[in-house]
């Protein structure tokens, strides 16, 4: 009776042991970055075990920031480490500017879309801003951007006031991007200057040790901006675009960089195409379609590597310019520091049939039927417009002439022989004529069937009182001549029928004063091209 006893203690004593070696090797799940509380024993252990896995927070002795993967054992207690960022979804934040609106809030959501990638984009913007003033705004805290976010499923949301330290709080970022302004783009001691202490702030108050960190490279401005900023760099976009790429090449040097997305060498290299120097809408900011798509391939290159297999293009491109895009970005990340030329040098004339295009003059538009003119300097160039089928055509429009400036107060309300949206009608160029420029065309129309005939229809209003104004159309051969007056213009137009276009398909658009003027103020909201069944 005593040995059974015995014999039932000791595997009493048994099971309550190996309950307690259960219990102490039961592990705490944990993640890289998150903050443990240590007692001096434990500190104690982690200083013999070769101080593994923690390091220090310097600002409260017990606490340690846990900054590697793997186990971490104590006395009695055990952690397995995880990494945050192993979810299956990239998360993608920018501190920047205008920059990175055109970079990553447009296209990049549907490339990934088009793949199968859960992508969540963050966007801290505020119009302009430099190294120096996001850096400002991390170390005293400001909530002053605009945080707009990109969910998995391309919802957005704008959450205006919002500091650095919320939005990098806000959700677990695999990749953060800094950028320079674009004027100090190419000004390599500005980003010596600031990105370091910037780049510390992130990684202190981000401290998940497998983030990686990007580096948004900018593009250089078309050659007619505008921008008094252009003259930090001569006015020379070769040189301009020289400048970036050694900042591009020396960020490496100033903090770890993992990434660098290549845009600027991208709209680089778009523009050897037939684009030509089109990629900007006023001179800086990208072209709504092929600009900013050219950029957010480089960001999916950059990001992801297989671009090449991405069939998506934004409804209003053409096939031909999103792949000029696709090729610009792909040889970007391949060559970020020099210029690779495109194979779409020159553009294969086909003539393809159309109903209607339609061009407005000034309106930020994005909308099937219509081809938005957004800047209004010469040799500014829209390319394969799409017509009111939201068919692309080879027809091209560019801008012969300077106009003066763009504006916006004309109708919202309008009736005539084409609909307008409020955006077009309200929405134009305005230039003054006089008896020199009124010899000479503003707009060439290229890329017509030269044995069809095209009705021009032609737009303009804007409400201040105007003198009469003739507008004209022409090819070689043929000359038509429309008297209009903008002023509370809401129901007329200048329509000009049966034109036929030059040998080499093009037609001219100008403006002439009517007898006994001596200047006249002439504006265009919008044209219509179409083309008629007889030839």
């Amino acid at each position: 009776m005593k040995l059974k006893w015995i014999g039932l203690c000791m595997n009493l004593s048994i099971s309550l042991l190996s309950q307690a070696v259960q219990a102490q090797e039961k592990d705490s799940l944990v993640f890289l970055g998150d903050t443990l509380s240590l007692t001096p024993k434990q500190i104690g252990q982690w200083e013999k075990s070769g101080k593994q896995h923690l390091r220090p927070d310097n600002d409260q002795p017990s606490k340690f920031i846990i900054n590697k993967l793997g186990t971490l054992s104590f006395e009695g207690q055990r952690f397995q480490i995880a990494d945050p960022l192993d979810d299956g979804v990239t998360k993608v934040l920018v501190i920047g500017n205008s920059f990175s609106d055109d970079g990553v809030e447009y296209y990049l959501h549907d490339l990934a879309k088009q793949t199968g990638k859960p992508l969540v984009i963050g966007n801290l913007f505020r119009g302009g801003a430099p190294l120096d003033f996001h850096l400002k705004n991390a170390l005293e805290d400001i909530a002053i951007y605009d945080y707009r976010k990109t969910f998995i499923d391309g919802a957005k949301i704008n959450t205006r006031k919002t500091s650095i330290l919320m939005a990098l709080k806000d959700e677990n970022w695999d990749i953060i991007c800094f950028q320079q302004a674009s004027v100090l783009s190419g000004d390599l001691p500005s980003v010596q200057k600031d990105l370091p202490a910037l780049f510390n702030y992130v990684q202190a108050n981000y401290p998940i040790s497998s983030v990686r960190y990007a580096y948004h490279q900018t593009w250089a401005y078309a050659t007619n901006a505008s921008t008094k900023n252009f003259e930090k760099y001569n006015r020379d976009q070769n040189y301009m675009f020289q400048q970036i790429v050694q900042v591009a090449k020396e960020v490496k040097n100033i903090i770890p960089v993992d990434i660098l997305v290549p845009s600027g060498t991208a709209i680089q290299n778009g523009r050897t195409s037939y684009v030509e120097d089109n990629f900007t809408r006023e001179g800086y900011h990208l072209d709504l379609k092929i600009g900013r798509f050219t950029a957010a391939c480089a960001w999916y290159e950059s990001l992801f590597g297989d671009l090449e297999k991405n069939s998506f293009k934004p409804f209003n491109l053409s096939n031909t310019q999103a792949a000029i895009a696709r090729e610009a970005a792909i040889n970007a990340v391949k060559n970020p520091f020099a210029e690779t030329a495109s194979a779409e040098v020159l553009k294969k004339v086909e003539k393809i049939a159309f109903e209607t295009i339609q061009v407005n003059f000034g309106a930020d538009l994005v909308m099937p039927g219509w081809n938005s003119f957004l800047f209004e300097k010469a040799n500014t160039k829209l390319s394969d417009l799409s017509d009111n089928q939201n068919k692309n055509t080879d027809v091209s429009i560019r801008l012969l002439q300077n106009f003066d400036a763009r504006a916006a107060n004309g109708p919202q309300r309008t009736a005539t022989n084409f609909k307008m949206p409020a955006e077009v009608s309200k929405s134009y160029f305005i230039v003054k004529i006089d008896k020199e420029n009124q010899k000479s065309p503003f707009l060439e129309i290229a890329g017509l069937d030269s044995s069809k005939s095209y009705k021009i229809n032609i737009y303009a209003a804007q409400n201040s009182q105007q003198n009469p104004l003739n507008y004209w159309v022409k090819s070689e051969a043929i000359k038509g001549k429309k008297t209009l007056n903008s002023s509370f213009n809401l129901d007329k137009t200048a329509t000009f029928e049966a034109i036929k276009p030059t040998k080499d398909g093009k037609l001219f658009i100008g403006f002439e004063l009517t007898k006994g003027s001596q200047d006249a103020t002439a504006v265009i909201n919008a044209l219509s091209i179409t083309e008629s069944s007889n030839k």
